[in-house]
């Protein structure tokens, strides 16, 4: 309940507790200077993956969802120092793409978002099947993908397990709870990619995003007016035919 008064204090101790186990388990000590540095760290990968995203909603995109994912998966581990370099010859090679007119995807195919659940190995069926069926990915709301760069840390506050506990409380996770954020980030996310479509992916056994579905589909199509499409699956391959099968004919609605 990120927004009652008590939770970041109650995440904060929790921040807290954490630091004084991996204190204790390493042997070395983490000071609040490190921690502001590790915070405007954290931030310039945000900042650069943001820069990165912008080629996401170029119209048409001249990124594509595959090598998307690969950035994200890296940068979940490296710090903002050590991806720097890459960033900067992702970043001409993009500009490169842009000049010379590359593109993903056809140049009118219906652009996507995805919304739901963190998406993986098999489960990569539901985004290969939106290519399969000519369309182009343009964003990706899931908390694995774009959602955690969509936030700073505030720095220089002078109490960084606070700001820390203040910026995680922001990303809207579907265990928040009533989670009205998560409304907002899609608000943001749809102004900024501006999809034709969504594709709501929900894993089984994912109550959370599940419960959820149906009031993220209310907005988006109250809001937006926009074709919406709730997929249940799981990580085999038993129903990637029917799903792009479903998915071509949500896309065939923006012919």
């Amino acid at each position: 309940m990120p927004d009652e008064p008590e939770a970041i204090e109650s995440w904060g101790a929790m921040i807290s507790k954490f630091k004084q186990f991996l204190q204790d388990v390493s042997g070395h000590t983490a000071t609040d200077e490190m921690i502001e540095a590790a915070i405007r760290d954290s931030n310039e990968k945000a900042r650069h993956m943001n820069m990165i995203f912008d080629y996401l909603a170029l119209n048409p995109p001249v990124l594509g969802w595959e090598e998307l994912y690969d950035l994200l998966l890296l940068a979940q581990g490296a710090s903002g120092q050590d991806l720097a370099p890459l960033f900067d010859d992702i970043h001409i090679k993009l500009e490169e793409r842009k000049r010379y007119g590359y593109i993903c995807g056809a140049k009118d195919a219906p652009r996507v978002m995805v919304t739901g659940c963190p998406l993986g190995g098999d489960a990569f069926k539901i985004l290969r099947a939106i290519g399969d069926a000519k369309g182009v990915i343009v964003a990706l709301e899931a908390c694995s993908f774009m959602k955690p760069y969509m936030f700073y840390i505030e720095e220089g506050t002078g109490d960084p397990i606070r700001a820390m506990a203040s910026h995680y409380l922001k990303i809207p996770c579907a265990c928040m709870t009533p989670n009205i954020h998560r409304l907002e980030c899609i608000d943001a996310l749809i102004e900024r990619f501006r999809p034709d479509v969504v594709v709501d992916v929900i894993l089984q056994a994912c109550h959370g995003y599940n419960i959820e579905s149906f009031k993220v589909s209310e907005h988006i199509n109250k809001k937006y007016h926009l074709p919406f499409l709730k997929i249940e699956t799981d990580f085999s391959q038993g129903d990637a035919g029917q799903i792009r099968t479903r998915i071509e004919a949500l896309l065939e609605m923006c012919g």
